[in-house]
């Protein structure tokens, strides 16, 4: 009996000093990351634990509230104040100096095909002299026509002159098709400048939202690392646990919270960059992925749009250009016919009313080799956008290429990553059921929680990556948005039918 009395008070006094212990271990809780602002929804929203250093079981999330909350961004594709990706197009378009000065190139280019239609016309002037002289006697003259001896110092008129060129071997018809083929080079250029705006919008607007979603998983994994510290710690007082393991967890915290603060300072600078184009306050922009990844094509499909691209287009328009102006080079080696002709209206002294017709053939016959210069000079020109055209050929094909191969790769990543996201959910939800039934600890439980976090920030990342290689091979193929309709930029057909200059001469004497 009296050995009963003596080993009830030794467990009394054990249970008395692991009471106190404990009472001196808790302090206040650890604060949370989702402190520093109002977070999006988490896959581990912050609670109050009843034991501050340990995580309790019950607050750690079951399996389908993981696989929901994989993608820290997908509940803001219902947000009706977000902006999408081609709402944000408008808005850059609207305010893209580039396009303006595009444009204002294209109205230059139409007032050269109308200055270049003029030529068509004759051209008439009305012309009104006044005439003073020193003596009398000399017998005024206009436009090689003399009106009889001047009777006094003064004399005036009113005429109507008028020249017209009726052939001059289809110069005019060659300038008026250079003229249009140039117009359509700018249309098309400034429908490549759209496309090249929105992959450089896009490289933007997906880099924001891959580093904000990244900022969302790293605070989950924060709460979660921090966690695993409390329990380690709790660990260690109890002596189930070494300090190696607490300053190891420790290590991969403050490495986690670096990295965090890291992804801020990119995420804070693409918002300056959309700031750029959109013309938005960093801290009102507000941003959605409405985008889905689709099925792969094969690449002949996207290799046969290559031919389309705009400045592919534009560098044919820009060929026909030096064509024509080639023909008009070898026109000036041709004849010309042009007529002209003088109406007298009035004159003072009045004389007899006169009118003259003149027609006249011209074609040159030596000038110094300045004609045939001038030809070799233009078939070098073709011959240099020739090359280029077949150079810039090349290089789309390449770059189609390239897009698909990257982008094919993204989604394979994107396609095992998820694989790797499940199975790290199943996991987790083995080790959680595990620990209910007592065969595995709670460290088992937070470190298969955190693997699972590390998998759904990879896949997250890997996601848009794949997004920003979509476009970019939409661009290299040039099947994006060329004059997006409510960007507040003209959208006009201005490129005018192509099938009128071509039954039009080049090739010319």
């Amino acid at each position: 009996m009296i050995l009963l009395i003596v080993l009830f008070l030794i467990m009394g006094c054990f249970s008395k000093s692991w009471a106190e212990e404990e009472q001196t271990y808790r302090a206040a809780p650890f604060p949370s990351s989702s402190e520093e602002g109002k977070p999006p929804p988490r896959a581990l929203p912050p609670v109050t634990q009843p034991v501050p250093g340990r995580i309790a079981p019950s607050y750690t999330p079951p399996l389908e509230e993981l696989l929901k909350s994989v993608s820290p961004i997908a509940y803001k594709a219902a947000d009706k104040t977000a902006l999408d990706l081609f709402q944000c197009f408008q808005l850059a378009a609207a305010r893209w100096n580039q396009l303006k000065i595009d444009y204002q190139g294209i109205l230059a280019q139409q007032a050269v095909v109308s200055q270049t239609l003029a030529q068509f016309y004759p051209q008439v002037s009305f012309l009104n002299e006044q005439s003073f002289q020193n003596s009398v006697g000399f017998a005024p003259t206009l436009g090689g026509i003399a009106f009889g001896t001047a009777p006094s110092t003064y004399f005036s008129l009113n005429s109507i002159s008028g020249t017209w060129t009726i052939f001059n071997s289809f110069q005019n018809v060659n300038r008026l098709n250079a003229a249009r083929a140039s117009a359509a080079y700018s249309t098309y250029h400034m429908e490549r400048d759209y496309q090249l705006l929105y992959a450089n919008l896009a490289s933007a607007f997906y880099s924001a939202l891959m580093y904000e979603g990244s900022i969302a998983i790293l605070n989950d994994q924060i709460d979660i690392l921090q966690s695993l510290v409390n329990e380690l710690e709790f660990r260690q007082k109890i002596g189930r646990s070494r300090p190696a393991d607490v300053f190891q967890a420790q290590t991969n915290l403050a490495a986690t919270v670096a990295q965090r603060e890291n992804y801020k300072g990119f995420y804070n600078q693409f918002l300056a960059l959309l700031t750029y184009y959109l013309g938005i306050p960093p801290e009102k922009i507000n941003i959605k992925d409405t985008q889905s990844l689709p099925s792969t094509k094969n690449l002949e499909e996207y290799l046969a749009q290559v031919g389309s691209r705009p400045d592919v287009l534009a560098q044919v328009q820009l060929l026909r250009a030096q064509k024509a102006s080639l023909a008009v080079a070898r026109g000036m080696l041709g004849p010309t016919i042009s007529v002209n002709g003088f109406y007298l209206l009035t004159h003072d002294p009045p004389v007899p009313n006169v009118w003259n017709v003149n027609v006249i053939a011209s074609m040159p016959i030596f000038n110094g080799g300045l004609y045939t210069s001038t030809v070799r000079q233009q078939e070098a020109l073709v011959h240099q956008v020739q090359l280029q055209l077949e150079d810039l050929k090349r290089q789309a094909d390449e770059n189609v290429r390239i897009s698909f191969s990257l982008f094919n790769a993204a989604i394979s990543q994107v396609v095992q990553l998820r694989e790797e996201v499940e199975v790290g959910a199943l996991y987790y939800a083995a080790q959680r059921d595990d620990f209910q039934r007592g065969v595995a600890a709670l460290l088992d439980v937070l470190v298969a929680l955190n693997t699972y976090q590390t998998a759904r920030l990879n896949l997250f990342q890997a996601e848009m990556g794949a997004r920003m290689q979509l476009v970019n091979l939409f661009v290299a193929a040039g099947t994006v948005p060329r004059n997006p309709e409510g960007s507040a930029m003209p959208v006009k057909k201005i490129i005018l039918d192509s099938r009128t200059s071509e039954t039009q001469p080049i090739n010319s004497p």
